[in-house]
């Protein structure tokens, strides 16, 4: 049965809203630690499944999500560098899914006609995903320099919740300023999704605006 556009916004926003409860607690519970990828994998399928594509390409997406969430289970009982490796490949593709999800809801709702719950939905999404994008460029720029951060001492010692926090603290633009990047790449990426946190909910607001006129 295919699922309708309101149905995919509705479960993306939602598997979207769990990834940040997840997150914070998970350094506190194994549990929770161990349950994270799996939120972070739907998360990911969930995107997919706003994709135009045909069902072959979207089963192999599936497939590269699944061995995504494998690699990340992984790294949590094994620390070797081919593990490391095989999860920053893995990311560069959870990238690719969510700049497709972003471009295609984007597309969408610029077909509309009317303001609508779809609207509403898809642009939050988008505003989330822009910050999880970002989360992940990080983690890549993370792995290849160690040093591409500065973390205060009394911030928490796992790497994934501190750039997470980076990342929608840039996004929108509060910059507390107690993470910082040092690393060109880092601080070039810093600025771009700062500018993406200003700029699109200007788009966006404007564009509900223009359809509400009409």
């Amino acid at each position: 049965m295919k699922i309708s556009n309101k149905n995919k916004y509705t479960q993306l926003l939602v598997y979207l809203i769990v990834l940040f409860f997840f997150l914070p607690i998970s350094e506190y519970s194994p549990l929770i630690n161990f349950i994270f990828p799996l939120s972070f994998f739907f998360t990911i399928i969930s995107a997919i499944n706003t994709l135009n594509f045909s069902k072959k390409i979207i089963t192999v997406f599936y497939l590269i999500a699944g061995l995504s969430c494998l690699t990340d289970l992984m790294n949590m009982y094994f620390q070797s560098y081919l593990d490391e490796l095989l999860a920053m490949i893995t990311t560069v593709f959870d990238c690719i899914f969510l700049i497709f999800s972003i471009i295609t809801i984007s597309q969408k709702i610029n077909v509309e006609t009317t303001v609508n719950n779809d609207v509403i939905r898809g642009g939050i999404c988008i505003y989330l995903m822009l910050g999880i994008l970002w989360f992940l460029f990080y983690k890549v720029i993370y792995f290849f320099d160690v040093n591409a951060f500065h973390f205060p001492e009394w911030k928490s010692p796992q790497v994934n919740i501190n750039l997470f926090y980076f990342s929608f603290v840039t996004l929108t633009t509060v910059g507390y300023g107690d993470i910082t990047p040092i690393n060109n790449y880092a601080m070039i990426l810093s600025n771009l999704e700062a500018l993406c946190g200003q700029l699109f909910p200007a788009i966006f607001i404007g564009i509900l605006v223009s359809l509400y006129k009409k």
